[in-house]
């Protein structure tokens, strides 16, 4: 992964204040009833960084190093270590 672990710190952290296994699985079902995404995870991560007002932080800080596939990448990893510890 190339993000840092400070700003990957901030992301899971950022996420892990408004994600619930809950709302994660309930929102992957609105996806897929929705018929729209062609790649139902990474609707549903991205959607995760909408619902926790990381777009501007991204903008500003994270797409000075890297591009879409890393933060997908860390987001992937984050969303993964929320569910095993939620």
């Amino acid at each position: 992964m190339k993000m840092t672990q400070q700003h990957f710190d901030y992301v899971k952290n950022a996420l892990a204040a408004v994600w619930t296994q809950e709302k994660h699985s309930a929102h992957r079902r609105f996806i897929e009833n929705e018929g729209k995404a062609k790649d139902i995870s990474q609707r549903l991560r991205w959607d995760w960084v909408y619902y926790a007002d990381l777009s501007p932080w991204i903008c500003d800080t994270l797409y000075a190093y890297l591009d879409d596939t890393h933060i997908d990448t860390a987001l992937k990893r984050a969303i993964n270590e929320l569910q095993i510890s939620g």
